[in-house]
């Protein structure tokens, strides 16, 4: 593709330029740029693209995007008031619109996305489908699965993915869309036939200047519809709403208290390893069976059940894909032991996810609730008294710690947390999370659970700007198995 015919509509050539360049790749990283680049400059939040524009030349940059006037230039220069905006839609147009004609669902929501977006996964394979997945663990599809190292990748890796997702056959891709993806325009250009909403609470307001900011965030998504989709929102939540008035196309609402819902959630039943529930709308009514446990968990299942419902996928097709969904790894993630008691890992690091799985777990727990859990740095300072709050009051010992601390002083973030506890009789606080772990599975006893939450599939600790190996589950089972052989 030559540099006219890709910027066409998107950005305006320079009358002295002709555009006649043959463009090999887009970039927004000059370590990456090969020759026949086109490098977008991008102002990051820790270091700014135009101070590499050099670099990119020497690589073999044969054009640049940017946001300020950079002055005379060996190659042609191309000036837009938002980089990352620009990039979005040129890497798109570059590989060639490929989610076109793709089934796209995207899920937004403070707690959830993951569970929702497997789930989804599991019924689309299911259906016959062929899923991509894009989500906070993994990208995957077919035969291939890489690490993710954010929920939502940059745009360039983004549409680069999805076009290797359509030469390798998928036919539909669902999606977590964090609120960053959408304020950063990582998104911009797709077009989504289901877009989900499961909850909004307290968290990223480091990012957001507010949460009333955060979630009109999340609801630019229900924007994004295409024509004919459909938007699918959790009624329980008042911030459902937001999504409602964003939405340019139909709305769907499920929930389990709100009466004004499309499809209501009855009969919830909780087991030892199952959860079972009814829902019913004019049109339809199906009793679901989960190996997820928790009053969460069930609007999370809800959530897939009606965005599938939605996209016309068939009851036994949206019934089996959510009885072979089993545990996803960091969230009610048990681990197994011999000793009596439970233990169960996961990744609630909001006030609201933290209340949800230690209320899940009280409900399946006869003896104490024992709550490890610590709050990440450089991140919102506000939830961090709420969620000691929540810890004590309903966990009976909660071992405050450190998850991942980053540039942060680890005890400053524990004392933090300790200003939302008065009464701090139920609080052991052990810094070191490993000493933590150990001292919560030492002295639980026969019927206790033990909830490690926080980290959930993370595989570090980030201390410093370095990621030391550290997987909550992994120390917990060597722990078991030493006292297990005592």
């Amino acid at each position: 593709m030559i540099l006219r015919e890709l910027t066409d509509h998107i950005l305006t050539l320079p009358d002295h330029v002709t555009g006649e360049q043959t463009i090999s790749s887009v970039t927004c990283d000059s370590r990456d740029v090969v020759e026949g680049s086109l490098f977008v400059a991008i102002r990051g939040f820790k270091t700014d693209g135009h101070t590499y524009i050099d670099e990119a030349i020497r690589r073999g940059a044969v054009a640049v995007v940017v946001e300020t006037d950079i002055g005379g230039m060996s190659i042609p220069v191309l000036q837009t008031e938002n980089s990352r905006f620009a990039a979005a839609r040129l890497v798109n147009r570059f590989f060639g619109h490929p989610a076109d004609g793709l089934r796209v669902v995207g899920v937004t929501g403070t707690n959830g996305k993951t569970t929702v977006s497997y789930l989804l996964e599991s019924i689309l394979k299911y259906a016959g489908w062929k899923p991509g997945l894009v989500g906070t663990m993994t990208y995957r599809w077919g035969d291939h699965a890489v690490t993710a190292d954010r929920t939502t990748p940059d745009a360039v890796r983004l549409f680069q993915m999805i076009r290797a997702m359509r030469d390798d056959g998928v036919q539909s891709l669902v999606m977590e869309v964090s609120s960053h993806a959408i304020a950063l325009d990582r998104v911009e250009g797709l077009r989504f036939r289901a877009a989900v909403f499961t909850n909004l609470s307290q968290d990223h307001l480091d990012f957001h200047p507010s949460l009333e900011a955060y979630g009109q965030t999340k609801a630019r998504l229900f924007a994004m519809l295409e024509p004919g989709g459909v938007g699918v929102i959790n009624g329980d939540d008042p911030a459902s709403e937001w999504m409602r008035s964003s939405a340019i196309e139909r709305v769907v609402s499920f929930g389990i208290t709100s009466q004004n819902v499309d499809y209501t959630i009855q009969n919830i039943e909780t087991h030892p390893t199952s959860t079972t529930f009814e829902i019913h709308s004019q049109t339809r009514d199906l009793a679901i069976t989960t190996p997820l446990l928790g009053l969460f968990n069930v609007q999370n299942v809800a959530a897939a059940a009606v965005t599938a419902l939605e996209l016309g996928i068939a009851d036994d097709a949206v019934l089996e894909g959510i009885r072979r969904q089993s545990t996803v790894r960091g969230r009610m993630e048990p681990v197994k032991t011999t000793l009596g008691f439970s233990v169960i890992v996961d990744y609630a690091h909001t006030p609201d996810g933290l209340q949800n799985v230690l209320s899940a777990a009280r409900q399946l727990t006869s003896g104490r609730l024992i709550a490890v859990f610590g709050c990440g740095g450089d991140r919102d300072r506000g939830k961090r008294p709420v969620m000691g709050r929540i810890a004590v009051d309903l966990a009976d010992v909660a071992v405050l710690t450190s998850d991942n601390p980053r540039r942060e002083d680890p005890d400053a973030i524990i004392r933090d947390v300790l200003d939302g506890i008065p009464d701090r009789s139920k609080v052991q606080v052990i810094p070191d999370r490993k000493e933590a772990i150990q001292s919560a599975l030492e002295m639980a006893q026969s019927s206790d659970t033990v909830i490690l939450a926080g980290k959930g599939h993370e595989t570090y600790q980030e201390i410093g700007t370095t990621r030391y190996p550290f997987d909550d589950r992994l120390v917990a089972e060597k722990i078991l198995r030493t006292l297990e052989g005592a």
